[in-house]
């Protein structure tokens, strides 16, 4: 019997790479366009830009910060919310993305700043989203600091454990040591010694929110030791087959709006997470912030606009 014939492989390979470079050719010249500032990535090629109307806190502002088109913020919340005493966002951690070079810049808020909340009063910054949600967050930034972030996400700490046990616990880089109070061991103390460190969800979120025997200034800096280890997770070679799947389960607790094509933007490239510094991380001190105690008896901090603009130029790449 005579063998059939083989069916050439070539016009499979052909389409193949047609597609690829179809691909390529698209998600470049939407990148391209979000560089430049037009609108979100890829939904920026099928949508008419919309006329953008002049931020009512920014425009006409004098000490507004010109951010470059090819920089994106994220402004990641940590909520503090319980049904007895609603919420406050206990974390405040400012994430820049610039899309030309692949660059993070993490900036910290800390959470006791003192400032003038638009439409209500003087008060934490932690109170803001409270009050008005991501509208009035954007206001405070923009009236006290000159930056509105282009995209927000929030999530209750429960959520916040929910995403450290789903990748099986995170690996922190500890750069000074720690001790304080805490509710899940036998002696109600934890210790934490300088060093890479691994962390299950109870031992991660105590390592944020603690602050019995250190200040807002110390929260802030291990609030992004965290946040680098939970993207060098999600992102290493072991988890990158899950990495969808993750993303879906994560934003069933995690509010945010981000569309999904925003979120593998910023991702891009992924290799990018899986250096150690991956990240340059800029905090407050109390050259920027001092403390003081208001009328009522709180104790804050008082802002430096000035010496705090001055941080956020680097962190937004400003020139």
């Amino acid at each position: 019997m005579q063998k059939p014939e083989r069916k050439s492989s070539l016009p499979v390979i052909l389409f193949l790479l047609v597609l690829i470079v179809a691909l390529a050719w698209v998600g470049a010249v939407s990148l391209n366009r979000t560089r430049a500032g037009e609108g979100s990535f890829l939904s920026n090629l099928w949508t008419k830009n919309a006329e953008v109307s002049e931020d009512p806190y920014l425009a006409g502002y004098s000490e507004a910060l010109q951010i470059p088109p090819y920089v994106k913020t994220v402004m990641l919340l940590g909520s503090d919310y319980t049904p007895q005493s609603g919420y406050r966002t206990d974390v405040m951690l400012l994430a820049a993305f610039n899309l030309k070079t692949n660059e993070i810049h993490l900036f910290s808020l800390p959470r006791d700043l003192w400032v003038d909340i638009p439409g209500y009063y003087a008060q934490r910054l932690n109170v803001a989203h409270a009050v008005g949600g991501y509208q009035t967050l954007g206001d405070t930034l923009a009236y006290n600091f000159g930056f509105r972030p282009d995209h927000y996400a929030i999530a209750e700490f429960s959520a916040f454990k929910y995403v450290v046990d789903l990748l099986g616990g995170i690996n922190v880089q500890v750069t000074e040591r720690m001790e304080d109070q805490c509710d899940f061991t036998p002696e109600r103390w934890c210790v934490v010694e300088p060093g890479a460190r691994e962390m299950d969800s109870n031992f991660a979120l105590w390592y944020v929110r603690a602050r019995l025997n250190s200040s807002d200034f110390d929260r802030t800096r291990r609030a992004q030791e965290v946040a680098r280890a939970i993207a060098q997770k999600i992102t290493s070679p072991a988890n990158l087959v899950r990495l969808p799947t993750f993303i879906e389960s994560a934003l069933d607790v995690i509010e945010t709006d981000m569309s999904l094509g925003d979120m593998w933007l910023y991702m891009m490239p992924l290799g990018k997470f899986l250096k150690p510094d991956f990240a340059q991380g800029y905090t407050l001190s109390p050259n920027e912030a001092v403390g003081f105690v208001t009328d009522e008896g709180a104790m804050v901090l008082q802002p430096d606009y000035g010496a705090i603009q001055k941080i956020l130029r680097e962190v937004f790449w400003i020139e």
